[in-house]
């Protein structure tokens, strides 16, 4: 074989090697650009529900002093909250509705789907409400079951991220999503709790292990935060209305047998919520 031909032929091999190389890298390139656009949409829906959570957790509170009070309280914030949940409600399923969740895991979208299916029976449980036809515990259980759905999508968008530091952040996110949930659920058997004076069968138990859990997550969420985001935290942390509800925490724990607590639920429930 010639000189000029053996060349010609490594050149044909180099050249056949180079467009190998070039192929793989553009599709490499284009899958990790397909799963980024997919956490930009995911963070954009995290984004959505935790708006909506925030209401549920808050219609919640609302709905437990309502039934509480036996319907003599909360009647002019209730309703104004639930126009507040179907505003944030209506927002998130436009969204969804630009999303072809056949194009992301199967577990999102059963997940999206169920949390989907409770929504449509807040009317159901609204009405219940009003007509002071459902338990605290039924009730509180109805928001706080679709609020876990909630979590869980916000969870699985730090199981889709590839990136570390994102996976970091958002696991750290969820984290403090799943304190401020306990939160919630606090202030809706306080609201009762209050409401009606005194705390319910296995209630007294249930508000020391939500507080509990708060602290739990938040620990977690403070280890895996950096020094400047930690000294953000403890600033917003160091505020009035923190000492104010951690004073009605504490007649809660000190009257928890005898009951009589003097506090007003509404003003409980306007106090924790601005926390």
């Amino acid at each position: 074989m010639k000189i000029k031909t053996k060349l010609k032929l490594i050149t044909g091999i180099i050249a056949v090697f180079m467009l190998i190389l070039i192929t793989l890298s553009i599709t490499k390139a284009l899958e990790e650009r397909a799963s980024m656009n997919q956490v930009q949409k995911l963070n954009i829906l995290s984004q959505k529900l935790s708006l909506l959570i925030h209401e549920t957790q808050k219609e919640r509170g609302a709905s437990a002093g309502f039934l509480g009070s036996k319907g003599k309280k909360f009647i002019d914030i209730l309703p104004k909250q639930r126009l507040l949940t179907n505003k944030r409600n209506k927002e998130l399923r436009a969204y969804l509705s630009t999303l072809d969740l056949n194009s992301f895991p199967k577990e999102l979208k059963s997940t999206v789907l169920a949390f989907k299916s409770d929504m449509y029976k807040i009317n159901n449980i609204r009405s219940l409400v009003d007509q002071l036809k459902i338990s605290v515990k039924n009730e509180v259980g109805y928001y706080s079951n679709m609020n876990k759905k909630i979590l869980d999508i916000v969870g699985l968008t730090a199981k889709l991220a590839d990136n570390p530091e994102l996976v970091k952040a958002l696991d750290s996110y969820t984290n403090f999503l799943k304190s401020k949930e306990r939160a919630g659920i606090e202030r809706a058997v306080l609201s009762n709790t209050f409401a009606a004076n005194k705390f319910a069968k296995g209630m007294f138990y249930k508000w020391i292990t939500l507080v509990a859990e708060q602290k739990s997550y938040l620990d977690s969420f403070m280890a895996m935060e950096s020094q400047k985001d930690k000294d953000l935290y403890a600033k917003v942390m160091h505020s009035s209305v923190v000492d104010k509800v951690n004073k009605m925490r504490e007649i809660a724990k000190q009257k928890a047998i005898s009951g009589n607590f003097g506090v007003d639920s509404v003003v409980w429930f306007k106090t924790i919520t601005k926390k």
